[in-house]
């Protein structure tokens, strides 16, 4: 039921829930009471139903018991400290990528790219740097499958906008050690490279992101100058996370739910 509450959806009434879980209006309403009165929803004057603040445990909980975060979230920090930019962690969701820890940068022009991504943004895989370096790495039918579910938007004029376009820009990763560069396709003004995380099958798991303001890097000096430090600092977290012997997370659907 948790799950009915979206960034579109918001509040619900019961017939709409209903709808959404095709259940009778009766039990629907008897789980929403239930949901109320362990403060996981709650009901506003026009009787209709929201999350509620409770819930968000939940989700900050998960966060923290998710290994490749656990591992990372040192690493993140230190080359926020390095470079004064915005770092982040991010896992692939289908056609998305979901922040899963981020580390706001303090130089100057951040803010104003940053502005709307944060922890538990979700944003569209093919035009974020973490989403492209998440795609570069899925095995072969998987990539096929998912690039064939993709609905190409134009987010900026620089969005890829064809899937011939996005499987060249996959092998160019791939060629380039994984290095994903977003090139102010999905907001003008800002630029990004993100390498993947890998687990002890080769298989990755999330992308290590660092966004800068176009006018402080051309796309060219971010890969050649931060390029590096970043597959450095995510083959770090893949090797602590394989030498952890520490389980994948695989509770992002969990963690969403939350959100």
């Amino acid at each position: 039921m948790l799950t009915c509450f979206t960034p579109e959806h918001p509040v619900r009434g019961i017939a709409d829930m209903a709808e959404a879980l095709d259940l009778g209006r009766s039990t629907t309403h008897r789980y929403a009471t239930t949901l109320v009165t362990l403060g996981y929803l709650e009901q506003g004057p026009s009787r209709k139903y929201r999350l509620a603040a409770r819930v968000s445990d939940f989700g900050l909980s998960l966060l923290d018991s998710m290994a490749v975060r656990q591992v990372a979230r040192g690493h993140l920090r230190e080359l926020r400290a390095e470079t004064g930019r915005t770092v982040g962690l991010a896992v692939l969701d289908e056609t998305e990528v979901t922040y899963i820890d981020r580390w706001q940068g303090s130089r100057r022009g951040q803010y104003a790219i940053d502005l709307g991504v944060g922890l538990g943004s979700r944003l569209p895989a093919y035009c974020s740097a973490a989403g492209k370096a998440l795609l570069a790495c899925l095995p072969a039918a998987e990539q096929r499958e998912l690039i064939a579910d993709l609905r190409l938007t134009r987010r900026t004029p620089a969005t890829i906008a064809t899937k011939a376009a996005l499987r060249a820009e996959l092998e160019r990763i791939v060629a380039s050690d994984g290095l994903a560069l977003e090139d102010e396709e999905l907001l003008r003004g800002r630029r990004a490279i993100a390498g993947p995380v890998c687990d002890g099958d080769g298989l990755a798991v999330a992308a290590i992101e660092l966004a800068v303001p176009a006018d402080a890097y051309s796309g060219e000096r971010l890969l050649l100058e931060i390029g590096p430090r970043l597959l450095e600092v995510a083959d770090r977290v893949t090797s602590e996370l394989v030498g952890s012997n520490a389980p994948e997370s695989s509770e992002l659907a969990a963690f969403e739910l939350m959100l």
